[in-house]
């Protein structure tokens, strides 16, 4: 029995959003609302990710953020994709998406970029002119 649940999160830029997914090797199915659960059930979502499975991640806009609904029990059977392990890919990386937008639009270029040990991004930004 399929059993879809809805991580919520603080996304609010579906461009930024996107990009992350892009990064990580994720595509959106254009025109694709049905999200996919165990049996074929299927639920609404705003845009549908590619799991190269039969079950599907979809992603709906509750107020001004984005949510990840899933039957994440199945999919892990069936992708081997984990929901607490996906979810802080996608937060990290649209994050890191997030402060390189800020950069840009401010006029800053970045100097410097390196992760630690710890898989931390450490960045040095610098203002040209």
């Amino acid at each position: 029995m399929s059993h879809f649940t809805t991580v919520e999160t603080q996304i609010k830029n579906l461009v930024i959003l996107k990009r992350a997914l892009k990064k990580l090797g994720f595509k959106i199915k254009e025109g694709v609302t049905h999200v996919r659960g165990y049996r074929n059930e299927v639920i609404e979502a705003d845009l549908v990710i590619d799991t190269k499975s039969s079950i599907d991640i979809g992603i709906k806009k509750t107020g001004d953020v984005y949510s990840f609904v899933c039957d994440w029990e199945n999919l892990e059977t069936h992708a081997g994709i984990d929901q607490k392990t996906f979810m802080k890919k996608i937060l990290k990386e649209y994050a890191y998406e997030n402060v390189m937008e800020q950069i840009k639009q401010k006029g800053y270029v970045v100097d410097e970029e390196k992760v630690d040990e710890k898989q931390q991004i450490h960045i040095r930004i610098g203002k040209w002119g």
